[in-house]
């Protein structure tokens, strides 16, 4: 093999390895800083310009604020069991995604403590800027020994005919994980321009021991680095928590691990390979292929403001540093002034009590003095102008402007774009937006990358069958072949302005079309309306609502049914009376109509003979008819004397 082809040794590939890291810890110090000097402010420690004898307050202005939005952000997140959605790129995908989608539910809301990530994650999303979560794939198991029967034929029938003992193995957990990382175990490539997907590598250092090591299973050389650590040669190690307790046993001993994920060329190849190598002080314990779908990061980056081009974001104390030392030092100023007066303090002219009375003066009893009230004196605090009061609430008014955030006392007015009510919602919105924004950017950035995560582990690394327990009397298998897929994930995410805002819109349309709309409908928007106030359970009731006959009602609407049949059936023989009766009275008036024609009739024609008469037209018209009639009678004779000659012709003819 050519020395250009060798592999590296184990010792070339560490010593590069650590050169990676060191290289990439002037980035991380960077922001160590940054972030250390950001938790100051935010914490509200002294700044160092405290003098004795005078106030050394510092206003937590930044910290209220953000305490105040953390659960309206938050909410969105853990209010519902279904906060992820599964949509499917084709048709082909519909049952992958509804399988990814009943299970990643199941992981993400059941088997894993999204309270306390989701609350870490917006508590360090404010106070550092960024965000470092690290996915993992959790296992564990345990071996038990169980009987199993020996079957045989006996008298060619199978029997028991013994056991034996064999060993089981009982998964205990087997799913997803997330971990948050703080971001001084942190070493990102700093050339990856901001986009973490296009680091090389990325080194985790954490805290562990050798109890921990060997439970996993995964690891090597475990027994080489017990002999270093009882040798005395104890890995550096740096207490997250700062303290100075150390364990002296080797298997709960402290111990720093650094675990590496990118691309290395450890084959000398010229082609940099997904790797994962695992190392403590200078003995290597994994040193492997990536193992994960796909090959890539198991990190996870989640910035607040961002900066183009840079891999970490800015905490929210960069907007409103300024604002937070002039209210310290107005605040200082208030206590300083009250401090230096002369409040509860009396005085009294000398000679207008005497010792005695002096004495009850000063133990508050009942006493005699000489002269009148003005000889008295009682200190009180200096009087505040209210400039100083106005100055306060302008910086706090603008410290909320710029975080979006609306105190509870006061807060964020429209007084700025005018005294009307569109001003003071505008106001609102204006804090929604810059909610939901937030809600937005955790969603997009952290919570949908999560899923996709997972759901390519649980894809490699799932049982062949895994059953969600959905409600008291439903089971869904979900097999592992139907999680891949191309599987588009969606996160509902609202903040309790924008649902309230929905709700309040469905109950009205509810209010205005509710006598008219179908009890289905008005079941369809009552369900909406419960969901969108975080009620799933009164949802699905309402969605499944079946309402039970009442039996009096019941019968009620079957008399009613035969009444209204039987007032139509009385209705219809009506209008078949009614036709009948048409049909009877209009022949009736074709009948009257007819005599009346007829009376016409001979009416004209006695009028006509009368007329004929009275002209003598009758009696020429029977004259004429009697000579025709002679003629014709002539000549039907005649007719007939020929036809007699001719058959005696014939019968001449007939006899010669």
């Amino acid at each position: 093999m050519d020395d250009e082809h060798k592999k590296l040794s184990k010792q070339d590939l560490l010593r590069a390895f650590k050169t990676d890291v060191s290289a990439a810890d002037t980035l991380r110090l960077e922001i160590v800083a940054n972030i250390e000097k950001w938790r100051k402010e935010y914490n509200g420690e002294p700044y160092g310009n405290e003098q004795k004898g005078k106030s050394s307050l510092v206003s937590r202005d930044i910290k209220r604020q953000d305490e105040w939005q953390h659960a309206s952000v938050k909410d969105p997140f853990v209010s519902t069991p279904d906060i992820v959605k599964c949509n499917p790129i084709t048709f082909e995908d519909r049952a992958a995604a509804e399988q990814n989608q009943i299970i990643l539910n199941n992981q993400f809301a059941r088997q894993f403590n999204r309270y306390q990530f989701i609350t870490d994650i917006i508590k360090l999303y404010y106070a550092e800027g960024t965000v470092v979560v690290k996915t993992g794939w959790n296992y564990e198991d345990e071996k038990e020994k169980v009987k199993m029967p020996i079957m045989g034929l006996v008298n060619g029938m199978p029997e028991q005919i013994g056991e034996k003992e064999v060993e089981q193995i009982n998964i205990l957990v087997n799913q997803p994980d997330a971990t948050i990382c703080r971001m001084e175990d942190i070493y990102i490539d700093p050339t990856c321009f901001g986009d973490l997907s296009k680091a090389n590598f990325v080194c985790h250092r954490y805290e562990s021991d050798m109890s921990t090591l060997r439970k996993t299973g995964k690891y090597k050389n475990l027994k080489k680095l017990a002999v270093t650590m009882l040798e005395g040669e104890s890995p550096d190690y740096d207490p997250e928590d700062e303290s100075e307790f150390r364990f002296q046993d080797i298997a709960r001993k402290k111990i720093l691990v650094y675990e590496y994920w990118g691309v290395y060329d450890i084959n000398n190849t010229g082609i940099a390979e997904p790797v994962v190598a695992t190392w403590v002080g200078d003995t290597f314990i994994q040193l492997e292929s990536n193992p994960l779908p796909g090959q890539g990061l198991p990190f996870l980056l989640l910035k607040n403001n961002p900066t183009p081009f840079k891999i970490h974001g800015e905490a929210s104390v960069e907007l409103v540093s300024d604002n937070q030392k002039i209210t310290t030092a107005i605040k200082r100023g208030i206590l300083d002034n009250m401090a230096g007066s002369n409040n509860a303090q009396k005085g009294v002219r000398k000679g207008a009590l005497d010792t005695r009375n002096m004495k009850r003066f000063l133990n508050g009893s009942n006493f005699e003095y000489n002269g009148t009230e003005r000889d008295f004196y009682e200190g009180s605090y200096n009087p505040i102008p209210n400039s100083v009061f106005n100055v306060l609430e302008m910086v706090n008014n603008e410290s909320e402007s710029m975080l979006g955030v609306k105190a509870f006392s006061g807060g964020i007015t429209g007084s700025g774009l005018g005294s009307t009510a569109t001003s003071a919602r505008g106001a609102l919105d204006a804090v929604s937006v810059r909610r939901l924004d937030i809600v937005r950017s955790i969603a997009e950035n952290l919570i949908k990358p999560l899923m996709r995560k997972w759901m390519e582990y649980n894809s490699e690394f799932l049982k062949e069958e895994e059953v969600v327990r959905m409600t008291n009397d439903e089971f869904v298998p979900i097999k592992r072949d139907d999680l891949k897929g191309l599987i588009d994930i969606e996160i509902e995410v609202s903040t309790a302005e924008d649902n309230s805002a929905k709700g309040q819109e469905l109950s009205f349309l509810l209010q205005t079309l509710g006598q008219e709309m179908d009890a289905g409908m008005k079941n369809l928007l009552m369900s909406q309306i419960a969901k969108l106030h975080k009620m799933p359970d009164l949802a699905k009731q309402i969605e499944e609502y079946e309402p039970q006959p009442d039996p009096y009602i019941e019968k009620m609407k079957e008399l009613e049914m035969q009444k209204l049949i039987s007032e139509i059936e009385e209705r219809d023989s009506r209008a078949r009376e009614n036709a009948v009766d048409i049909k009877v009275k209009t022949a009736k008036a074709l009948l009257d109509q007819a005599k009346a024609g007829n009376i016409q009739s001979d009416t004209d024609l006695k009028d006509l003979d009368f007329t004929r008469t009275a002209e003598g037209k009758t009696l020429q018209e029977e004259m004429q008819k009697k000579d025709h009639d002679r003629s014709s009678s002539m000549l039907s004779k005649e007719s007939d004397r020929a036809s007699k000659r001719e058959v005696e012709q014939v019968k001449q003819l007939t006899k010669e």
